[in-house]
């Protein structure tokens, strides 16, 4: 029996229909820019971020959102998905698009790389689903999806596309 992978979403949009975060980073999360590695909340619009498809890229916009509290999360303890992989403990949106570049991509996806909303990351054993807080996200908006370097993990940017909707 082959498992085929959903159709790919849109990048930049919700990956998952009945509630979606977007494409957001918690407040604290370590993000690579220009400058070194600076916490997400410290990032403007104007700075420049390291992206693995795009190279440097100009943060258009950094939006703010509080997650609702007891909004869906997943939470990817360090080192889940690899040394490093991530380099602390995250808790991420559900549909916050993960890139994989490992063995995981190859045996569910078929693919060198897949990207792929953190819920479906979700074992049950080490990473778990959990709930927001209702602490601080931040979306970072580029001209394009990118894949951003965050805490050891490869995440994808929101888009100036589905910030214009």
């Amino acid at each position: 029996m082959n498992i085929l992978p959903p159709p790919p979403a849109p990048l930049g949009v919700p990956v998952l229909a009945d509630q979606s975060l977007r494409h957001a980073l918690p407040a604290g999360s370590r993000i690579l820019t220009a400058k070194g590695e600076v916490p997400v909340e410290s990032v403007a619009a104007g700075d420049r971020v390291i992206t693995r498809d795009h190279g440097m890229a100009v943060v258009r916009e950094a939006i703010r959102v509080d997650a609702p509290r007891g909004a869906p999360m997943v939470r990817l303890p360090a080192h889940a998905l690899g040394r490093g992989r991530p380099e602390r403990d995250v808790l991420l949106p559900r549909d916050q698009p993960v890139v994989l570049r490992d063995w995981r991509a190859k045996a569910i996806f078929g693919a060198k790389e897949a990207r792929v909303a953190a819920q479906r990351l979700v074992d049950g054993a080490i990473i778990r689903s959990d709930v927001s807080d209702g602490s601080a996200l931040w979306c970072l908006v580029l001209d394009t999806p990118s894949a951003l370097y965050v805490d050891g993990l490869e995440l994808v940017s929101g888009a100036l596309s589905a910030v214009r909707v």
